[in-house]
């Protein structure tokens, strides 16, 4: 094999020989980051959340009648709501909430300890801190544990204090802290029976998935509840429905109209299983695998269509110089050696090539949604493919090429 008639011969085909390579190299680097987001995708959709998904249905609603804007009307109806679906068969309880877990954005604001110093600066992920307004069943509901202290009662609510004309102070409000959000808050000591911004720490609930997406320390489980009903007709309202195991469909089929057999006068917005929910929230990560994986199918094809163009083209181009080695004897197998070296040539070239399209795709999808770095196993996978490809799709070519007599190619001469 000799590689320098090899590169003779690529240069003399210099346009067709660039996008081949090109080809070859965007198929590999697509090939990497579809495995990636897909196995990223189906990663996030079954690591565990920490709460009770699959036993869970959300209901968004939004008042249009100005009745509700009378906030003791407002709570009389949420009331009658919750009543109504706990007595649906299947129901295991239901509270109200302000914003839902697995999130991006929501209702947030900073937590720190009530003496904080005022120079200084607070840490960035106790900036943005998701408040959980609900009913003292609020983390029950979601099937999430007290792991300290105690939980929320009936007595923590502060409800009709906040709508009245005394408020008091954040000394009168007591709050749960999640676990990893207690830690950062007061990292020398236990957050029980501490003061913060957001009132006096009662009970510590155990980790679970808030906002997927914060990627900062531990600020994904971070979370602060109280027993508080928001009362506010031009704010969307949740409940968060827990069902028995298997019923998720059957109870989800009769929620909106058990909601508006209460009050008519409102937008059901959605009713979705917590599930749904999840998989809605890692839409763009599912989609774009499934769109990588569509192209990375596509231009294996145009590989292989590619591959067996070029090398019948220069099998074609080549036959005076074929029937000359033929007829100084060259093997049928020195000859298939030859048209198999140029492709094995150019996906050698392809490969280097494959290394900065790999890295170069991977770091624009990470300016968008986060994605793991490639490795070099899914590289040399996706290098063996491509080799493969147009390994397969040259021997046709390559076999054609040995029957041709050496008469019938040297006629030209």
């Amino acid at each position: 094999m000799n590689i320098k008639a090899l590169l003779k011969a690529l240069r003399l085909r210099k346009f067709a020989t660039a996008l081949l390579l090109l080809q070859l190299s965007l198929t590999i680097g697509l090939m990497v980051n579809t495995v990636i987001l897909t196995a990223s995708a189906i990663e996030k959709l079954k690591r565990p959340l920490g709460f009770d998904v699959e036993q869970l249905i959300t209901v968004e609603l939004l008042p249009t009648s100005g009745a509700f804007r009378d906030t003791d009307y407002f709570r009389s109806i949420a009331k009658q709501d919750i009543a109504k679906i706990t007595a649906l068969d299947g129901v295991i309880s239901v509270a109200h909430y302000n914003q839902l877990p697995i999130q991006n954005g929501g209702w947030n604001g900073n937590i720190q300890p009530a003496d904080f110093p005022e120079n200084a600066t607070l840490a960035l992920e106790l900036q943005y801190v998701p408040k959980f307004f609900s009913s003292e069943i609020g983390l029950e509901n979601l099937g999430v544990e007290i792991i300290e202290g105690r939980a929320l009662t009936t007595l923590d609510d502060f409800t009709d204090r906040f709508y009245s004309d005394n408020r008091g102070s954040s000394d009168d409000t007591n709050i749960i802290l999640t676990e990893s959000l207690a830690k950062a808050v007061f990292p020398n000591k236990s957050a029980i029976g501490e003061l913060t911004n957001s009132g006096r720490v009662v009970g510590i609930a155990k980790d679970f998935v808030i906002s997927p997406n914060h990627t900062r320390g531990n600020s994904k489980y971070f979370g602060v509840f109280s027993s508080f009903m928001y009362s506010q007709s031009d704010f969307i309202q949740n409940y968060v429905v827990r069902v028995e195991p298997g019923k998720v469909a059957q109870v989800q089929a009769q929620l909106r109209d058990t909601i508006l057999s209460v009050q008519p006068e409102r937008d059901i917005i959605r009713v979705q299983s917590m599930s749904t929910r999840l998989k809605k929230f890692y839409s763009q990560e599912s989609g774009l695998a499934s769109l990588f994986g569509l192209l990375s199918i596509l231009m294996i094809v145009v590989t292989v269509v590619s591959s067996f163009a070029h090398a019948h083209f220069h099998v074609t181009q080549q036959r005076k110089f074929i029937g000359i080695r033929r007829a100084l004897g060259a093997r049928k197998k020195d000859i298939m050696l030859y048209v198999f070296s140029e492709n094995w040539l150019l996906n050698f070239g392809a490969s280097l090539l494959g290394i900065a399209t790999m890295i170069g795709l991977n770091v624009a999808l990470s300016q968008v949604i986060t994605i793991d770095k490639p490795d070099v196993i899914l590289y040399a996978l996706a290098v063996f493919i491509v080799f493969a490809a147009g390994t397969l799709a040259t021997w046709l070519p390559a076999y054609k090429t040995t029957k041709i007599s050496p008469v019938i190619a040297t006629r030209t001469l």
